[in-house]
């Protein structure tokens, strides 16, 4: 409201002031004799003119001819709009009755040129007296008297009439408002404009200020064009009136033509973002606002065409488009107007008062309204009236905009809310679901059982993955979700969750590799959780849209934007350009019927996108439809990541070459390998086949390695063993097998000496370690892994209300030799713990509980144990809440641990080996 009332206030004392201006122009006017002086005559009644279209005639013609047609003006303000021809003014001062010193005004700055002659009549017949020539090329300092507009001394006289004469060419609008002063009027007179135009600019410049001031603090795109707008506003009007060429390039008057084009092609430029902000067109109207770039850019190419060259046609290019341009931004007012857009009225009706403004204004300037003060003020009166309603209008569009956010939030919040129980309600039940079917694997079963029990844990896996989407969307959603920058080793996460898909590989019969190039750094910061999640779900969806061909996983480094680049590629399905776009919005696939026919929410992509802008990447696709895809992201790099040495040489330089035999039809393998084996102390030789290799077989050095691929057309075990006699025998070289996992191992393990074995996807890493010096590795204390841990005497106490998610968790300990102990409420475990001072090992207490939950009970244990200086027992919490939320709550009621339903068995076991023998 604050707001609003002073806009408005501004608003009225704009009006008040050109009211105050309009009565001071014709109180001057008509002002009566001051002391010591004699009211002018009127001259209205003897102004005439006439046209000399072939501009030909001199003075001298003009005084002498007698068959000159003088037309009556009826008006001291002539405005005849564009005229080509010469204009003739004559007008005839009567004789008074004592001299008299005058200023004689043609009140306007924009004459091309302009003579004005002072003709007395001492004796009856005419006399020359005086000549000034001036133009708009003349400096303020040059004219006759120092002044925007033309003002020339007349001195009447007593019993001489005078007569002056005006000789006008101008290629602007013929506009001659005429004025006779005394210096007393004329001062008057100066001070009443310079008071409105002052009064103008310091309530568009305050405006100004104040919108700029407001950018500054919330950063609306909305704020930033309307302050440039109104500047360039400000700017038009300023040339407009002459005060740029008095104020601010007194010296250079003729660029008066070019700074109107530039400040009117910039003022129509910004127009145009302001209006796609302020609309908000990119939301409620996209093709719109798209349609608008090509008008923005338009006219800053004008604006440009004006600084470089201002020709006078350029003029009609700007009218040519400001007409269809302008009524375009008033148009889409209206129809955001109607579409229910909050600030649309606002906008509208002040774009409406600005146009019918400049309306006026140009009518005047054409000729087709007479001068007045009215039609000379138009457009300033205009555009006070357009930027106070603007500027109320930002203001109503912040307020609404910030309901919107808190109402948006709120939702958000609600939805998040809601998501947080319906996951806990779901995960419940699931934790029986998954928890009992795990236990059933123990039991005696017939093959069909065990088919239907993995489906059942297939299906539950699934469904717990479509949950953990939705959560994560969630958090994402709500600004709750938090990332981790710590270092991690790239390529061992690359490896890792490459190897997860091997399987899957195997299942659908595709080549499956990863492509680590050699610069990529051994180790980077940042969030390896999530970096892994989005890698899993690209590969994930990779083979699901595969049927045949290859799934390849590329890592590279793009230095010189110190990013890491992954691509996911495959020749599955492919996408349309079309929906390129929309497969990284949530809850959408490229085709909606790929949901039925290949599974999955359309979450994934969503979550991975957001995942990736929240680390400061990007993501993006590349594809045609059944021609494949690549998915790509990248990852910011610190400088230091990159110095770090990406992958250490396997041997020193100076030991001599060991020469390899790579056999392998693949080109991208074969380049792959060859980036890393000389740096390993090999020399490499490649072939395509195995036929190939044999042929060459002898021609050279012994290799003392021979890796093959397994995709060698004529790969096959007779093969290898004939290649090896060729190359002298088994044992002459070390044969190292790259193959598909679930290849047959048996019969090439039978080959002497044991041959190294690598799988797709190949870890560089890994097949490194092959050639790396052998040194003796002193022993170390063997740990106990978790598989070799003996849990039978740890004591465990479950804390859990439903039955069924006690019977799984106690199921799954009985099956680590642990005799658990159960109660089914926060109470009991109070009563066991505290009144009968048993201890345990470790307490698996879940959260949701009546009467007493888990937090409670919790917060209750350690106080006892604090009264009564007791050790420490360790509690780990079992909640189906698995946000980040309930995790800290958890911490800040007691718990030492956390662990999330539904409960694996793995999971439980690793958690328990931390706590055994504690």
């Amino acid at each position: 409201m604050t707001i609003r009332l002073c806009c408005s206030i501004a608003l009225w004392l704009g009006l008040l002031l050109l009211h105050g201006n309009v009565v001071a122009d014709h109180r001057v006017q008509a002002a009566g004799p001051q002391p010591g002086e004699q009211e002018p005559q009127s001259f209205a009644d003897t102004v005439h003119y006439f046209r000399d279209t072939d501009g030909q005639l001199g003075f001298a013609d003009v005084l002498a001819r007698r068959d000159i047609a003088w037309k009556p003006a009826r008006s001291a303000a002539l405005n005849l709009g564009i005229l080509s021809d010469v204009l003739w003014v004559k007008l005839d001062l009567p004789a008074v009755d004592a001299a008299a010193p005058r200023l004689f005004e043609v009140a306007n700055h924009k004459i091309t040129n302009l003579t004005l002659y002072i003709v007395r009549y001492p004796a009856g017949q005419p006399e020359l007296e005086t000549t000034f020539t001036v133009s708009d090329r003349m400096t303020v300092s040059e004219r006759p008297y120092h002044n925007r507009n033309y003002v020339f001394p007349v001195e009447l006289r007593p019993d001489t009439p005078t007569s002056i004469y005006l000789r006008v060419h101008n290629q602007f609008p013929m506009k001659l408002p005429l004025f006779l002063w005394s210096e007393t009027q004329f001062r008057s007179q100066v001070e009443a404009r310079a008071l409105f135009q002052g009064t103008y600019f310091g309530i568009v410049i305050i405006m100004a200020i104040y919108n700029l001031s407001i950018y500054l603090f919330v950063r609306d795109k909305s704020y930033g064009t309307y302050t440039l707008f109104i500047l360039c506003l400000a700017g038009y009007v300023l040339v407009d009136r002459g005060l740029a060429m008095e104020y601010l390039w007194p010296d250079y008057p003729g660029i008066d033509f070019q700074m109107t084009l530039v400040f009117t092609a910039l003022g129509c430029a910004f127009a145009v973002p302001f209006t796609v902000n302020f609309l908000s067109l990119r939301q409620h109207a996209p093709r719109l606002a798209h349609g608008f770039n090509y008008l923005f850019g338009l006219w800053l190419l004008i604006a440009l065409v004006a600084i470089i060259h201002p020709a006078i046609w350029l003029l009609f290019v700007v009218v040519l488009v400001l007409i269809p341009g302008g009524t375009s931004l008033f148009v889409v007012g209206v129809l955001m107007w109607k579409r229910g857009v909050p600030a649309a009225p606002y906008y509208t009706i002040a774009w409406a008062v600005l146009v019918a403004a400049a309306t006026i204004y140009d009518s005047y300037l054409l000729g087709l309204l007479p001068v007045s003060i009215f039609s000379e003020y138009s457009l300033q009166a205009g555009s006070i009236i357009e930027v106070t309603l603007l500027s109320i209008g930002l203001a109503y569009r912040i307020k609404t905009l910030d309901a919107e956010k808190r109402e948006a939030r709120l939702i958000t919040e609600a939805k998040s809310e809601f998501l947080a129980t319906m996951s806990h309600e779901i995960r419940t039940p699931m934790n029986g679901i998954l928890g009992m079917a795990e236990l059933m694997r123990d039991t005696q079963l017939s093959q069909r059982q065990q088919a239907y029990l993995d489906t059942i844990l297939n299906s539950g896996q699934t469904l717990l993955t479509v949950l953990n989407d939705i959560l994560d969307f969630s958090k994402i959603e709500a600004g709750k979700l938090e990332l981790e920058s710590v270092p991690y080793n790239v390529r061992t996460l690359m490896d890792e969750t490459a190897a997860i898909f091997a399987v899957k590989a195997k299942e659908k019969k595709l080549h499956y590799n990863l492509y680590i190039a050699p610069d990529v750094p051994a180790r980077m910061s940042g969030d390896s959780v999530r970096v892994r999640q989005v890698l899993s779900n690209l590969i994930s969806n990779a083979f699901k849209f595969t049927r045949d061909g290859s799934v390849t996983v590329r890592v590279s480094l793009i230095a010189e934007h110190l990013r890491l680049l992954v691509e996911v590629i495959d020749t599955g399905i492919g996408i349309p350009e079309a929906k390129a776009g929309t497969i990284f919005e949530k809850f959408t696939q490229a085709d909606s019927s790929t949901n039925r026919q290949y599974g999955g929410t359309g979450l994934g992509l969503a979550i991975s996108r957001r995942f990736i802008e929240l680390m400061g990447g990007n993501i993006g696709v590349r594809s045609k439809p059944g021609q494949g895809s690549t998915f790509w992201f990248t990852l910011p790099l610190q400088p230091e990541d990159v110095t770090i040495l990406a992958l250490p040489a396997a041997v020193p330089d100076n030991q001599p070459k060991r020469p390899l035999l790579l056999i392998s039809p693949t080109p991208e393998l074969v380049e792959h390998l060859q980036n890393y084996l000389p740096g390993w102390g090999l020399e490499v030789q490649t072939q395509a086949s195995l036929q190939a290799a044999s042929i060459g077989a002898g021609t050279g050095r012994r290799p003392d390695f021979i890796m093959i691929d397994q995709h060698c057309s004529d790969f096959s075990l007779g093969r290898v063993k004939a290649l090896l006699s060729q190359l002298g025998g088994v044992t002459g070289s070390q044969l190292i097998l790259l193959l598909e996992i679930g290849t047959p191992r048996a019969e090439f393990e039978s080959l002497q000496p044991t041959p190294w074995i690598e799988e797709f996807p190949l870890s560089i890493d890994r097949l490194k370690n092959h050639f790396r010096p052998q040194q003796p590795v002193p022993e170390r204390p063997r740990q106990p892994s978790v598989e070799t841990q003996d849990f039978s005497r740890m004591r465990v106490l479950v804390v859990d209300d439903n039955d069924v998610n006690a019977m799984v968790v106690s199921g799954f300990l009985r099956k680590l030799g642990i005799q658990p102990e159960v109660v089914k409420s926060g109470r009991d475990a109070i009563d066991l713990i505290c009144d009968q001072a048993c201890r345990f090992d470790l307490i698996l207490m879940d959260c949701e509980m009546p009467e007493i939950d888990g937090y409670e009970a919790t917060t209750r244990i350690r106080e006892w144990e604090k009264l009564h200086d007791a050790r420490r027992q360790s509690i780990c919490a079992l909640s189906a809440h698995a946000l980040q939320t309930y995790r800290d709550k958890c911490l800040r009621a007691g718990m030492d641990d956390f662990l999330s339903k539904p409960i694996l068995f793995d999971q439980l076991k690793c958690k328990l080996g931390q706590y055994l023998g504690r």
